[in-house]
């Protein structure tokens, strides 16, 4: 099997399973078990704070982990022991009165280490494994089948929620959700390596401090910042609408079925647009079509949130694939582990900043100046790649 049918295997795999533990699903079972609002927005910051300090050490390091492949596998398997906490509280939700809350903080943290080690080393190990020439195209596709099972999957799960109980329906895909860790690692641990040889010039331009003599490492520093923002608000859209009454605890896992529709029709669209339209031009289109939908989500109702809420997704999701595929077109390959430690740490960093500031952001303007608030941040992120993009002529696959 090819690695590129391996990518989008375990590319699947591990989109299932962390469909289960992070996002609408988890921050809805929290609350069911007994977290306030407030410590479900703590807990967020934190686990993206653990993903910002292990992205640090990267920085350094990153150019310097020499079995790629192997690190990464075993990274995969973070997240199996949050999920399990997770499990736990869900067989006996009476934890929550023995120290759950302080159990489940503790390993999150934990798991978030190893969440930030892959999250870097997800960028690098495309380089060592595909064509990257290819690496556009396969992003889009594997994404897009990802998004397409883990709709199917998600919707079993709210159809599922309308006919068996909360607690024991979201514990036997919490127990999925860890099968599928298991198994994302060991298909990422299958892909064969490519002889990926360096010369002496590329060997010694593959060091941290080239990446901070490279001017885009600085210009990209705002909008990576602005973008974490606006993301940070973004996933956390589930514990808005339920503070605002607009959902409830079955409604909300209809945000989940959403994610995974626009994750698939997005990726779709990107896989066989970006070359006719090119990635800068789609990310321009996918940035205004989130600023013209996302602010209403709040404002219409329920029907009202969904529909907005889907074209904002639609078009967040065409972004998230294009800024990684015009990073490659911007940051030569020797620098990009190093620079992937910089973007994510302050992209991550951003997304604990936002979490903190949404409950004095709301007293401030309201729910929705918040949603207009993580809008300008998207603008001002898609508007500056754009800029960027189209100064830099490295056409993908050709650094060397």
């Amino acid at each position: 099997m090819s690695n590129i049918k391996k990518y989008c295997i375990y590319t699947t795999i591990y989109n299932v399973g962390f469909t289960f533990c992070t996002g609408a699903i988890m921050q809805t079972f929290l609350i069911q078990v007994g977290f306030s609002a407030g410590q479900v927005y703590v807990l967020n910051s934190l686990m993206q704070i653990m993903q910002v300090a292990m992205m640090l050490v990267l920085t350094f390091l990153s150019g310097k982990i020499k079995c790629v492949k192997t690190v990464t596998s075993i990274s995969y398997l973070s997240l199996s022991v949050l999920t399990g906490v997770f499990l736990m509280g869900a067989i006996n939700p009476e934890l929550i009165k023995h120290g759950y809350v302080i159990a489940v903080f503790i390993v999150a943290g934990i798991s978030y280490v190893g969440v930030g080690l892959y999250t870097i080393l997800s960028y690098c190990l495309p380089y060592y494994t595909i064509d990257m020439n290819e690496y556009g195209k396969m992003t889009g596709i594997s994404v897009a089948i990802a998004g397409g099972v883990s709709f199917l999957v998600s919707l079993a799960y709210s159809i599922l929620l309308s006919k068996f109980s909360y607690m024991k329906t979201t514990a036997a895909f919490f127990v999925i959700a860890i099968i599928c860790f298991i198994l994302t690692s060991i298909v990422c641990g299958s892909m064969r390596v490519k002889n990926v040889e360096m010369n002496r010039e590329d060997r010694e331009r593959n060091d941290v401090i080239s990446v901070f003599k490279n001017k885009n490492t600085y210009i990209l520093l705002i909008p990576n910042f602005v973008r974490g923002l606006s993301v940070g608000i973004f996933n956390v859209i589930a514990t808005i609408a339920i503070s605002t009454s607009i959902l409830n605890e079955t409604t909300s896992s209809y945000v989940n079925v959403i994610l995974q529709i626009a994750t698939f029709a997005g990726n779709v669209f990107f896989a066989f647009a970006y070359r006719k339209l090119s990635t800068k031009n789609l990310l321009l289109l996918a940035t205004l079509g989130v600023c013209v939908s996302f602010p209403f989500s709040l404002e219409l109702g329920v029907i009202g949130f969904f529909c907005c809420f889907t074209i904002a997704s639609f078009f967040r999701f065409v972004t998230d694939t294009a800024i990684p595929v015009i990073i490659t077109e911007i940051i030569p390959k020797e620098q990009i582990g190093p620079y992937t430690s910089i973007r994510m740490l302050i992209f991550t960093g951003a997304q604990a900043v936002a979490t903190l500031l949404i409950t004095p952001l709301e007293t401030a303007i309201g729910y929705t100046g918040v949603l207009i608030f993580a809008t300008v941040m998207l603008f001002i992120c898609g508007i500056t790649y754009y800029a960027v993009a189209r100064s830099v002529k490295q056409p993908i696959g050709k650094q060397d």
